[in-house]
């Protein structure tokens, strides 16, 4: 989502805004345009003690210092940090400058992160007390503990509570979803205008797919209709338009999904994008009857596929359909106006470079707007780390853990792997290019194709940041022209489509010597759709 104005790198949000603060939740997104979901379940579940809490949000830019200066100033006694894949770096030295420069204040440590393999991490020796799994129901009554140790809760005959702190890990289990207060409200106008909404239906997922957290928590819970839908429409009065849902498994239970989707298109407005994970395999008739009524652009499905490999996806516990799959998918592209984001991933035990291309062409095939291509992570608990000594697989100890060779792929393969994904996402992931880059592949086959231009252009350039539009083009033309022997005015022709998509108001340099000219009313892009998807939808 683009931001249009300038805005502080930290936020408060909360019933706390000024002054002190007994308790401030801390979170470090990956990026301004993220928000912070748990935190915001956290503060909507504190009851009373809401009124005594900020909610300070940084991104990953923040200074550990700077940080750490804004937190104080709130003068908390208690901290509590969510950690995450993406921030646990910051979070650590966050949590080290906080101990050190005001060690009596209580540091609460929650989230994915750190739930598993607790004691072995360094932010672990930090922190006061840490909060494993989910944290509602557990984090209140912790803070209430802490803030009110002399109070009658803590006498001889109080009433026994399910919280134990024997020791600083606490160990929570799901919480009942029916009875949290759900967090939608505390999303500000800001959020509304310029972030991304994060929403959810469910949580659970009935699979056990061995590189995914879900997969320690098989048992879908269902959120209450009445109060979510209560809360979507509140959302939506407010000006919400693009709203992503973190389920897991959105189309597992199919009259819920129809329920779902009935209820924004019923309010369907220009702009509105929603943004599910589903099943492949498992979109029944009535639910893309359904699909097929949304308007172009307020669907986007994540299609997770990660390997067409029968012997992985079995050894990884993931269950393939393949037949229904590709029906599934071509249905989608055929029928229906869904923007598809699919999933791969590279480096799975026992699958080597000749099977994750086979796959990638075949995916390919299939021609879903975006092919998002994933290097393995071993993410802390989930079981994928049985296989680890049979298939040789070497990880990188630095978060996020991704694999960085297996005994099937060397560290040289992933790394070309690695760069391949990073220019994919650039070239054709994002839309600019939906003229010129099948261009790449016109004359080989397509994983061979792009792997070739991807070694070419990190020769070319020695990095896979700082490539913007032009930059990209002007590089495009060149190996076009001259490593794929396409006629150059053949492939300027492309180029200048794709250029002009953007409404771009004048020709690129490199271009005007084919004679080319802007005309007022080329390339505007429907003003109902997010930008990424307008482009993918002009093929």
């Amino acid at each position: 989502m683009q931001r249009t104005e300038p805005v502080a790198p930290s936020r408060l949000c909360g019933h706390a805004q000024t002054g002190s603060s007994d308790v401030v939740l801390v979170a470090f997104n990956a990026r301004y345009a993220h928000t912070a979901f748990g935190a915001r379940y956290l503060l909507a579940n504190l009851g009373e003690l809401a009124q005594r809490t900020a909610l300070l949000e940084f991104d990953l830019q923040e200074q550990p210092r700077i940080a750490v200066e804004k937190i104080l100033a709130r003068n908390p006694r208690i901290v509590g940090i969510g950690c995450y894949i993406w921030n646990i770096d910051l979070a650590t030295k966050v949590a080290a400058l906080l101990k050190s420069i005001r060690p009596a204040t209580i540091l609460v440590l929650g989230g994915p992160e750190i739930s598993y393999e607790t004691e072995e991490q360094e932010i672990f020796h930090y922190a006061d007390h840490v909060i494993c799994g989910e944290g509602e129901a557990a984090f209140p009554e912790l803070c209430n503990r802490i803030l009110n140790r002399k109070a009658k809760n803590n006498e001889p005959g109080a009433p026994s509570s399910p919280l134990r702190l024997r020791g600083k890990t606490i160990h929570a289990g799901p919480v009942d979803v029916a009875k949290l207060a759900l967090p939608y409200d505390l999303y500000s106008d800001e959020d509304i205008a310029h972030r991304a909404i994060y929403v959810e239906a469910s949580r659970g997922c009935p699979f056990r797919c061995e590189y995914c957290m879900s997969s320690l928590d098989n048992t879908v819970r269902y959120f209450p209709e009445e109060k979510l839908f209560a809360a979507f429409g509140r959302l939506l009065e407010r000006g919400a338009r693009s709203f992503k849902f973190v389920d897991r498994t959105f189309n597992i239970d199919i009259p819920f999904a129809l329920k779902v989707l009935a209820f924004f298109r019923e309010r369907h407005k220009p702009g509105m994008m929603l943004h599910f994970e589903v099943i492949p395999d498992r979109l029944p008739d009535e639910l893309l009857d359904a699909v097929k009524e949304c308007p172009p652009g307020m669907l986007q499905f994540e299609i997770g596929i990660q390997t067409f490999n029968e012997a992985v996806a079995h050894r990884i516990q993931r269950p393939l359909d393949i037949g229904k799959i590709e029906t599934n998918m071509r249905r989608l592209r055929a029928e229906t106006g869904v923007h598809i984001h699919s999933d791969l991933i590279a480096g799975l035990p026992g699958e080597d470079l000749q099977s994750f291309e086979a796959g990638f062409n075949r995916l390919l095939a299939l021609n879903p707007q975006e092919i998002q291509l994933g290097i393995l992570k071993r993410l802390r608990g989930a079981p994928i780390a049985r296989h680890t000594a049979e298939w040789n697989m070497v990880y990188s100890p630095h978060a996020p853990y991704e694999i960085l060779s297996t005994g099937q792929i060397p560290f040289e393969q992933m790394q070309r792997i690695q760069r391949f994904a990073r220019y994919w996402n650039l070239v054709v992931n994002n839309g600019q290019f939906i003229e010129t880059a099948p261009l790449i592949w016109s004359r080989r086959a397509a994983f061979a194709a792009f792997l070739h231009f991807s070694d070419w252009l990190y020769a070319r350039t020695n990095t896979t940041g700082n490539l913007h539009m032009v930059r990209l083009a002007k590089l495009l033309m060149e190996y076009l022209s001259t490593e794929t022997g396409l006629e150059e005015k053949f492939v300027a022709t492309a180029l200048w489509a794709d250029y002009q998509r953007g409404n771009r108001p004048d020709v690129p340099g490199f271009l005007k010597k084919f004679g080319f000219e802007k005309s007022p009313d080329n390339g505007q892009d429907s003003p109902s759709l997010l930008p990424r998807q307008a482009r993918h939808l002009k093929d």
